[in-house]
């Protein structure tokens, strides 16, 4: 039970932490900085990255909602 209990509670931190992660990258200095220093190229591959990822977590979702009337 303690088992289930850290790994949920690790999820919930790894997740919490990700979302703020998340959220600090979509300020507009946040993003400048990034391109700045990562290059134009190596910026845009890992934006094109974490959009499909997003896409790909939420495609059972975007599925459910299609067939709803």
């Amino acid at each position: 039970m303690k088992k289930a209990a850290r790994k949920l509670l690790f999820l919930a931190c790894f997740g919490g932490f990700a979302y703020l992660l998340g959220k600090l990258a979509q300020k507009e200095e946040v993003q400048e900085k990034l391109f700045a220093v990562l290059g134009e190229d190596a910026y845009l591959a890992i934006l094109d990255k974490v959009r499909l990822g997003g896409d790909l977590l939420m495609w059972p979702i975007d599925f459910v909602r299609a067939l709803l009337p």
